[in-house]
């Protein structure tokens, strides 16, 4: 049984426990009254990156299922959910166990696996397997995958859980359309005040969605879709985080320097995601609760309604990272585990750093290193 005295990230501010350890899961978590606990060391329940690209097949030049789910490790991430634009695209049967297989032999985080829906033929092929989410996408991505807007009802008459990538008028129609079938729906990357006002209007109990740090925090002309906003964009991001944003997602999308020099689309996410969380946190640029709402109690509230065994509590799951606080320090790209050194992020100054990431009882990430526990698993059903 291991045991630490730490403060635990709440709604209402860091708190001294004790924690217990035993077989994989939360023993016992207690006040630590009268033990000395660093005050520089936070755990953070149950990280977890719903929305990541890592590449591979044929283009593991980009990044591979080895070096992302060890840079997901060192960003301090327990499980990430896989994107399917991948070359091939996960978007039939035989690819999408192909892609499982994949993650079950090379990844060192555990993971969930999504699969894309763009024609008729993969259409097709979605009702005969269970992914986490099927992706759509509606507007302009990585990859041409975008699904013709007559095929977008078919697919949520299939009833399994989507997750969008649209413009706002495609963001409007699956909301309808979710209201219509009771299909569940998570909105990926909102990034306008007019998208978080529509949502906040027209959310029900089977529609989630999620930002982005670096629609949160940066502006200017780098290339990702959503492209970054406007100042007025990004404070109501924040205003709405915890309330109708739900999910902080890193959107990791990594690719070589010169495919960036290009215009390629995309970054590389999973390693700042929560560091440059918990510096906005103690930094007060965001309330305690916004980041416990949006960085543990929304991933865990949309998987376990998924019906993943997946959460921090006495008898679930010992899933947990540490961060380093009271630091300065600056984001440096040539550090990344991922095979992608540079991001919008690079300079940027952050006050924490993860030093420990644990995944069901045991440090996978420890001493600036992966550990020999770290093998991944498919997150499992409750």
């Amino acid at each position: 049984m291991e045991e630490l005295n730490i403060n635990i990230a709440t709604a209402h501010g860091p708190c001294p426990v004790r924690i217990a350890v035993a077989g994989g899961a939360v023993s016992s978590i207690s006040y630590a009254d009268g033990v000395h606990v660093d005050p520089h060391r936070l755990l953070v329940p149950s990280p977890v990156d719903i929305h990541v690209h890592l590449r591979d097949f044929e283009q593991a030049h980009k990044e591979t299922v080895a070096t992302g789910s060890r840079a997901a490790l060192a960003g301090g991430m327990c499980a990430v959910a896989d994107m399917p634009n991948t070359v091939p695209p996960v978007s039939d049967r035989e690819t999408f166990y192909r892609r499982t297989e994949l993650f079950s032999r090379e990844a060192v985080c555990d993971y969930l696996v999504n699969f894309c829906v763009y024609d008729e033929y993969s259409l097709s092929q979605a009702a005969s397997v269970d992914p986490f989410f099927l992706k759509v996408y509606l507007s302009d991505t990585t990859g041409s995958y975008t699904l013709p807007m007559e095929l977008l009802e078919r697919v949520f008459m299939l009833g399994k859980p989507i997750a969008l990538h649209a413009h706002f008028e495609g963001m409007k129609e699956a909301v309808r359309l979710s209201h219509k079938y009771g299909t569940r729906l998570h909105v990926c990357h909102v990034s306008t005040k007019e998208e978080v006002a529509f949502l906040a209007e027209h959310k029900t109990g089977t529609i989630t969605c999620e930002a982005t740090p670096h629609h949160l925090f940066l502006s200017g002309d780098y290339d990702v879709k959503p492209p970054l906003g406007t100042d007025e964009d990004r404070a109501a991001l924040l205003r709405a985080l915890g309330t109708t944003i739900d999910i902080v997602a890193s959107d990791h999308a990594p690719h070589t320097e010169k495919d960036k020099r290009n215009g390629a689309y995309g970054l590389v996410g999973v390693e700042t995601l929560l560091p440059v969380m918990v510096t906005a946190m103690l930094r007060g640029e965001l309330s305690f609760e916004a980041f416990y709402r949006t960085v543990y109690a929304g991933p865990k509230a949309l998987l376990r309604a998924m019906g993943y065994d997946f959460g921090f509590d006495v008898g679930r799951r010992a899933d947990f990272a540490i961060v380093e606080t009271g630091l300065r320090d600056a984001v440096n790209p040539a550090r990344f585990f991922s095979k992608a050194k540079h991001s919008p992020f690079e300079g940027y100054e952050v006050e924490a750093r993860v030093v420990e990431t644990w995944v069901r009882g045991r440090p996978f990430f420890k001493d600036g290193g992966i550990t020999r526990h770290a093998k991944g698993e498919q997150v499992a059903r409750s």
